[in-house]
Parts: structure tokens; sequence; C-alpha cells
């Protein structure tokens, strides 16, 4: 399964981070970070005030195979390949590997993609539009579809370990370097610590709030490095970046639903403040230590939402019944999250007290079912306290008055120190739900 970076979204939070200057440039991170001055020349990677002066070790890169390419673009490629390793102060196990393809390829490889993943796209959609997160005439594949469609530039490819170029003739925009050093940098965290590999099983697995944590973490990661990367610009160059974000089209992301768009942002906003909060304590040390440190804790959004969280406060098993729902399938069964919750809670408009009452979140179990046209959900929430649990009942039964479809289900109750909540299309499932899970 090939997954694409929303380029607009880095694109817009590394602009925020960057102001013009000359020459050498003062820029302060979007997330209050410390104040870090380099030049074009210098590469500056510790916290605080530590700058490293040795240049990091650099593998050269290999384009002797790579055709389609002008003699302009090849060289600026080669210096990305070289930036990446030293604003990452990390090297390339192997010279990475670059395949050019037509404009007309890249975007058959994005539709392809979507088409992989659509099996499960008509359940999702469902249960959405069952959530009030979907309007009932939303077509939720061609969403997603625009929204991929809106980017620019390179990915690089998890499956195939391929970072994928179109071919073009004229040198790389300021913001298609950006762009390309976001994606070298997922291809070099990758020879070293394996994260799609990793990031894939966790979704095969229905494993989803440890997966948007991880993502969180190499997604915050290569966004860090790109603004890193950006600092070395010149004034004028930086001035060409900030310029060209103002004309990056945004028209899908502005029309998708808000639950997709805060969706979208998190691996790349909270992802930065994380790892921002890693590299604070440890530099590019604690980052990649956090690779293999996520998957041994059982890696949740709480974590990266709280980063004081990380290896401190860590998700609770929760048990949730095992029910049989009469002409539907179980679709999955795996952990809504802090994030889940925050995104639910969110959509309403003006209710940031209603999302802060996910802040208490201690663990969770879903059964999502699916009958080819309706959806049901049963979640079952443990919090922190017996006073989280009683601010996330009210907010779910605030959130079931005024944001959900008055035609559908909606059931929410405490039972042994645990928080229940039941959603279904049709108002009999739900009842049947209720009734199995023991809320008579």
């Amino acid at each position: 399964m090939v997954r694409y970076v929303s380029f607009l979204i880095v694109l817009l939070l590394v602009a925020a981070a960057c102001t013009s200057g000359s020459e050498t440039t003062t820029t302060t991170s979007a997330d209050n970070a410390s104040t870090t001055t380099v030049d074009r020349q210098t590469t500056t990677t510790a916290s605080d005030n530590t700058t490293t002066s040795a240049e990091p070790p650099v593998t050269e890169p290999d384009l002797s195979g790579v055709e389609g390419l002008s003699d302009e673009v090849r060289a600026q490629l080669g210096d990305l390949i070289r930036e990446a390793q030293e604003v990452r102060d990390l090297p390339f196990l192997t010279p990475p590997r670059i395949i050019v393809v037509s404009e007309e390829e890249l975007e058959a490889r994005v539709r392809a993609s979507i088409e992989e993943e659509s099996e499960g796209l008509p359940a999702d959609e469902a249960l959405y539009k069952m959530l009030g997160l979907l309007a009932e005439t939303a077509d939720y594949e061609s969403i997603l579809t625009d929204l991929y469609g809106e980017q620019a530039g390179g990915y690089y490819d998890g499956e195939t370990g391929e970072i994928v170029v179109p071919a073009r003739e004229d040198g790389f925009t300021i913001i298609q370097q950006a762009t390309m050093v976001h994606e070298l940098v997922h291809a070099l965290t990758d020879q070293h610590f394996e994260q799609f590999d990793d990031w894939m099983a966790m979704i095969d697995e229905d494993r989803l709030d440890e997966a948007v944590a991880y993502q969180a973490l190499f997604e915050g990661d290569a966004t860090k490095a790109q603004l890193l990367w950006i600092r070395t610009l010149s004034g004028e160059e930086i001035g060409e970046f900030l310029a060209g974000t103002l004309d990056i089209e945004t028209a899908a992301f502005d029309a998708a639903p808000r639950f997709l768009q805060e969706s979208l942002l998190f691996p790349y906003d909270a992802g930065l403040f994380f790892v921002e909060d890693l590299f604070q304590e440890g530099g590019w040390d604690a980052v990649n230590d956090a690779y293999s440190t996520l998957l041994e804790l059982t890696g949740s959004t709480e974590q990266v939402i709280n980063p004081d969280d990380y290896t401190r406060d860590l998700p609770f098993e929760v048990p949730i019944p095992d029910i049989a729902v009469p002409g539907y399938e179980l679709e999955r069964t795996s952990v809504w999250g802090e994030q889940g919750f925050r995104l639910l809670l969110n959509q309403g408009g003006g209710v940031s007290t209603m999302a802060t009452a996910a802040d208490g979140w201690g663990g969770d179990s879903y059964h999502q079912w699916f009958d080819g046209q309706n959806a049901a959900l049963l979640i079952v929430w443990e919090g922190d306290s017996r006073t989280d649990v009683a601010e996330l009942e009210d907010a779910l039964l605030q959130y079931s008055t005024e944001s959900f479809p008055q035609d559908h289900f909606a059931w929410v109750e405490q039972l042994n120190g645990s928080l229940y909540f039941i959603a279904a299309d049709v108002p009999a499932v739900g009842e049947q739900i209720r009734a199995a899970a023991g809320l008579d």
C-alpha cells in the first residue's frame, strides 16, 4: 500500500516557521523551539544552544542509472541527497533509489493507491455518515482522490523503497526542493529503522491508534529536518519559498470535511511538536530511539498530544464484549484513541471545551460493524479517573444531542467504571448491541 505525503500540509507548516532575512537567517520554529542561527554552509542540529560543527557522515548519491532527468535537475537532486543527510545527521546506508515518471504516470499511481485502499472505504464512509462526520451525499473515495491529487513534487514509496520523481527539464523550485528533502528523510530513516514495515503491520493488524502515533513520529521527524534545511537558505530563497506557498492549490483541502482536515494535519502538526520535544531533550539520538521505544511501549496518540506522557502514561488494555450483530459483519476491532475522540468531539463547532474531555483518556476498545449499507459502533472507554469518565460522558451526550443525525441511534452509559458509547444507523440494531453489552 502506497502512502502519499500531504505536501500542502507540510509546506504550510514549515512556511509558518520561516522568516525572510539576510544570508544568515535567525528563525524561531512554530512551536516555540529554541532560536537557531545558521547559514547556507553551516549545519545546526542540536537543541537550545548546542551547535554541531563537525560535518555528519554523508553517503554520496548514485544517479548513474537514472534516466529522464536534465543535468540541472540531476545536480540539484544530488545536492539534496547530501543535504538531507546533513540536516538529519544520519547517512544513507546505500544511495537512495530514484525512479523518474511522467506527470501522467504520477497521477495514475495516486489513483491506483486509492483503488488499492478502496476495499474498506464503503464501511468507513457509512461509519462517518452515521456519526455525522460526513454529509449523507458525500462520496468518500472521491474526496480522498481529490485530496491526494492536490500535491506536487516527488514522494517516497515505502513499499518499494524508491523516491518517485516527476520528469522535468527545468530545475526544482525551492518549494519542490523542500518537498524532496522531506521525502528523502523518509527514505533515510526507513533504511535505518524500517518504519514503513512496522507502520503497515500496525495498519494490517488494526492497531490504528498506535499507527497514527507512529506516523506522527516519522512525519514529525521529516518535517523537523525540512525546517532545518529551510533555515540554511538565504533570505532571498526564503522569500521565494514563502511566495511559493501562496500559490499552492488548496481547494480540495478547504472543501474536505473538518474531521478529515484535522486527521491529515495531525501527523505533521502534532508530530512536529512531539519530535521537537524529543529533540530538545536529546537531539537526533532521542528521535532515533523513539522508533524502537514506541514499538516497545505500545504507542498511543495520547503520548504524541502530550509529550510529557511519553514512556510514562501507557494505554490500558480495555476488554470489550464479543458481540454478534445479525446481518452485519464485524469490520474491525481496534482502539479509537485520544485523537479519535478529539476528532469526534471537535465537529460541533465552538466546542473546544468538549475536546478537552478526551484528555483523560486511559484506553479503549471498539467494534465496528457493516451490513453493506448501514454501520454500527460500540466503544468501551476507560479514563484516568472517575472525573475523566464523567467529563467524557457529558461531552458524548452533548455531541449525540447536537451533532448526531436525529434518526440514528446513540447511547452513552457507565458500567463498572467504564463508559460505553453505542451508535447505529438502525435504532433496533443499536438496541441489540446495548442488550448484548449488558446495558439493559
